[in-house]
């Protein structure tokens, strides 16, 4: 709401403005982290489809679909504890798709983590992977560039700022904006082809822009110190578990299993996480009749030992600040709807990649002052772009540079975690 408003001020005062001021700051804010921002966009947009890069990438991922029926629990934990070097799990993870494997995370002898996968419906162990993968790389350089989470997501989060303005800016820079959803650009000479793209790709972007830009800002908000405040999870009986990180027997696991179904009914299982050390339960997510929440935030614990009942909360229990929380995951990566929504957010942020493109390239041609007769020089436009980003040209390249770093010394094994 108070981003309408802020828009309609705007809208308001644009007559008594000089709109090449207002055209200068939404050239201003596009171009200046444009490397960074187009490596953000880029990365967050492939990371909505990184499960499946995954899945085509490496065959123990997957399963004929005729043959999953549902999915089998118990059959999946008891291969686990048979195929495991430790047994020391972190949780299984039901697949996202019928064509997927079930995945358990456990720790080897080293202490790190890797993937196991199994059928969902019989159990059969399919093999491993490592829990560096192309979902980890993705879903970790957009959003914290690799770095302490601390540090990266300030980062990444004044890319999310940099849209808003643009997308605010962009209403008093463009007249009749809503003209422009079904025009088709001219091709009369490079520069109004590409403004008319410019436009075509924003206007149809304006809903992704305010998602995408708002969910980023919230991320700001967690980190600077917005925290959302849960029931609690449930404290264990049993006095081995409080003693110790105590796996489930395959006993007790199916018991707990079967009091999901008894205890939450309408709970559509996604993952169970088991202790990870002391005084931890067994814990059960999943999604229920709350939308838009991710899957913690419907769950049942149980006592790792007994399988004992504990405790479980709705995701409509949640208050307000963490109904917000539980919803930004899912509105930032459009996973609220599975594939289809997944799918639609890779194509709006291919879009938005080559408007977030195409807005540096206007602004090269521009400042670069070749006039669309004159012959055509790719290099003095870009050099001229680079000329004119400044700090945040080197903010960006070493942003990247860090980022990339990391990201090969997981991949070769350099950097453990």
């Amino acid at each position: 709401m108070q981003i309408l408003i802020t828009i309609i001020l705007i809208k308001y005062k644009a007559s008594h403005l000089d709109r090449s001021k207002w055209f200068n700051v939404h050239s201003w804010v596009g171009v200046q982290l444009s490397i960074l921002l187009c490596f953000v966009l880029i990365t967050g947009t492939l990371a909505t489809v990184s499960h499946e890069i995954d899945w085509a990438t490496n065959n123990a991922m997957r399963v004929a679909p005729s043959s999953v029926t549902n999915m089998n629990w118990q059959a999946v934990y008891v291969s686990a504890t048979q195929q495991s070097q430790t047994q020391h799990f972190i949780g299984i993870r039901r697949p996202t798709e019928d064509w997927f494997a079930a995945e358990v995370i456990a720790y080897d002898a080293n202490k790190q983590r890797y993937r196991m996968f199994f059928h969902p419906t019989t159990g059969e162990y399919l093999g491993e992977g490592r829990w560096y993968n192309w979902h980890v790389f993705f879903r970790m350089t957009h959003r914290h560039l690799m770095l302490p989470v601390k540090y990266g997501v300030p980062i990444i989060s004044i890319c999310a700022f940099l849209l808003l303005t643009s997308l605010i800016t962009s209403f008093v820079v463009y007249r009749h904006w809503w003209k422009g959803f079904f025009r088709w650009p001219r091709k009369q000479h490079r520069k109004l082809f590409w403004s008319d793209i410019h436009r075509l790709l924003g206007t149809w972007s304006i809903w992704f822009i305010l998602v995408i830009s708002l969910t980023g800002i919230w991320y700001l908000l967690e980190v600077l110190g917005v925290r959302a405040s849960y029931p609690d999870r449930g404290q264990v009986v049993s006095q081995q578990a409080k003693d110790n990180r105590v796996m489930p027997s395959p006993e007790v696991f199916l018991r707990a299993m079967k009091t999901v179904g008894i205890e939450f009914p309408d709970l559509d299982i996604k993952t169970v996480r088991f202790p990870s050390r002391k005084n931890d339960p067994i814990i059960v997510q999943g999604q229920s009749s709350a939308i838009l929440v991710r899957d913690r935030a419907n769950l049942i614990s149980f006592d790792p030992v007994s399988g004992e009942f504990l405790t479980k909360f709705r995701g409509e229990q949640l208050n307000t600040v963490a109904r917000i929380t539980e919803a930004v995951d899912p509105l930032h990566f459009g996973t609220f709807a599975g594939l289809p929504s997944r799918l639609l957010y890779f194509v709006f942020g291919v879009l938005l990649s080559t408007l977030a493109v195409s807005g540096t390239y206007m602004f090269a041609m521009k400042t670069s002052r070749i006039s669309y007769r004159q012959a055509f020089s790719k290099r003095k436009v870009w050099k001229s772009a680079l000329s004119k980003m400044g700090f945040g040209k080197w903010l960006s390249y070493i942003s990247i540079a860090v980022s990339l770093s990391i990201a090969l010394g997981l991949f070769t094994g350099f950097i453990t975690q």
